[in-house]
């Protein structure tokens, strides 16, 4: 055998080390001499073992969190029996391998261990060597299911990124939430301020809902194919008309649901691949039009293929709406289980120039003229704006700018600008995110360069450097940003 083949070995000897010492392999069985003696063995081959004397203690330590990388099971214990164990874990945690032990020779039952979900099993009195190899195996299938989750989140967080462009800490923290809530159809209520991109988290979830089976559609579909939107701002007017001409008080409640009903039915219509519904301005609803919806969702299937997320938006949160009076405190709570809030762009300023230049790139495309570089200071003093339209207002200025040509008339200090070649690219993107940050910082401190130094940790010479590159100077942002007075 070649010193490749025995390094390759020792590896997989030192990673189930690892992978056991972070995870252990647990066994059940009610036989204490089997315990002792699998502790026994597993310990010289290296790997961590827990023992449980009966299944509802490892079910209770599994539902607790506590960490495990394969189990071995006994089939025949008193109380639970390893079948009736293997099921709860087949739904509880089916990414775990479970093996299986037998006495008696009893092939028929270990066939029905492997048809329900077993990855192998061995009999009794079994050969300990053997017992360790397939160990070793299920061990190896271990690492290669974590692996693949780890990567299919990373392709989830890209996917999320987006969608939710920035690198800020709350924009960073509302993408970990949305992926937290990937398998769960809990209720969730999105609070923001108008045109912070409450709408596109809420696109965010439909791309990341529960799914069926394996798990969600990856690229079949369009996001906005798996959202139906009602917007009910129009639906309050809608159904004061309906009310008015009815000429009778008692009919607020049917108009109100009237009006609802025919709104949600046409947005699903319109939405048939949909797994999110989403009920955007509901702040604005009527207590007549809460207490129908509140009837309409507890009517509605629990899971199911066709029972959508619910997805509420407002620009208030759900706390809000019940000290005002407009929600009861049970059902407010009721309705929405999870609250998700989008930052408003004062709550996330460093992610202005990310967001500018691809809103730009995006007009570009759509009007088919030239992209702008930005000059000098341009980017500083967005960034220091209050942008009460968020998104949308940074959307529009975008637009406006790239198609009409108002561009700055200073010239940039520098050569090219960040992102003019290759605005995709790894190496654009990075640039941009770096003079993002440090503008940022010579914002917070008034162009003192001694505090910028301490807060990025750079050396003098390093910053200087890079405040050349991007055409930065402190004097613009002693006065607050690029000269302009707070």
């Amino acid at each position: 055998m070649s010193d490749a083949a025995f390094e390759t070995g020792d590896e997989r000897l030192t990673q189930d080390h690892e992978l056991t010492r972070e995870a252990p392999i647990w066994l059940v069985d009610d036989d204490p001499a089997v315990r002792e003696s699998l502790s026994q063995w597993l310990e010289l081959a290296d790997l961590n073992l827990r023992c449980f004397p009966r299944a509802e203690a490892l079910l209770e330590a599994l539902a607790a969190g506590e960490p495990v990388s394969v189990v071995i099971s006994d089939i025949r214990m008193p109380g639970m029996d390893g079948l009736t164990l293997l099921s709860r874990l087949t739904l509880e945690a089916p990414e775990l391998p479970v093996l299986m032990m037998t006495g008696h020779g009893d092939v028929a039952t270990a066939v029905s261990a492997m048809q329900g979900g077993a990855r192998d099993f061995i009999e009794k009195p079994f050969d300990p060597e053997a017992l360790e190899l397939k160990l070793r195996q299920a061990l190896a299938g271990r690492r290669l299911s974590d692996e693949n989750q780890r990567l299919r989140r990373r392709l989830s967080v890209r996917g999320l990124a987006g969608l939710l462009r920035g690198e800020s800490a709350k924009i960073r923290q509302l993408r970990e939430q949305i992926l937290e809530l990937k398998g769960h159809p809990a209720r969730v209520w999105i609070t923001g301020e108008s045109g912070s991109g409450r709408t596109t988290t809420a696109l965010a979830l439909a791309e990341h809902a529960p799914a069926e089976g394996e798990a969600q559609r990856v690229g079949t579909s369009p996001a906005s194919a798996l959202l139906a939107k009602v917007e009910c701002r129009a639906l309050v007017g809608m159904a004061s008309s309906t009310k008015a001409s009815s000429g009778a008080a008692s009919s607020g409640m049917a108009s109100s649901g009237a009006a609802l009903s025919e709104a949600i039915d046409e947005a699903l219509q319109a939405a048939p691949e949909m797994n999110t519904l989403l009920l955007h301005d509901v702040d604005v609803l009527s207590r007549e039009q809460w207490q129908w919806l509140d009837a309409w969702l507890n009517a509605q299937p629990e899971g199911g293929r066709r029972a959508p997320r619910v997805v509420f938006s407002a620009e208030c949160s759900v706390q809000a709406l019940v000290a005002f009076g407009t929600l009861g405190l049970t059902r407010g709570h009721a309705l929405a289980e999870i609250e998700l809030v989008t930052p408003s762009l004062r709550e996330r300023r460093e992610d202005i120039p990310l967001l500018m230049a691809h809103f730009s790139r995006q007009a570009a495309d759509v009007h088919q003229v030239p992209e702008l570089p930005f000059v000098r200071g341009e980017l500083t003093t967005l960034m220091a704006a209050d942008w009460p339209g968020n998104l949308a207002q940074l959307r529009q200025l975008a637009s406006q700018r790239t198609v009409l040509g108002e561009q700055g008339q200073e010239p940039p200090a520098t050569g090219q600008e960040v992102g003019e070649e290759d605005p995709d690219g790894l190496a654009a993107q990075v640039a941009l995110f770096e003079a993002t940050l440090i503008r940022a910082a010579l914002t917070r401190a008034r162009g003192n360069i001694a505090q910028v130094l301490e807060e990025l940790a750079l050396p003098r010479r390093t910053l200087n450097l890079k405040m050349h590159k991007y055409g930065l100077r402190r004097d613009d942002f002693r006065h607050g940003a690029d000269g302009v007075s707070e």
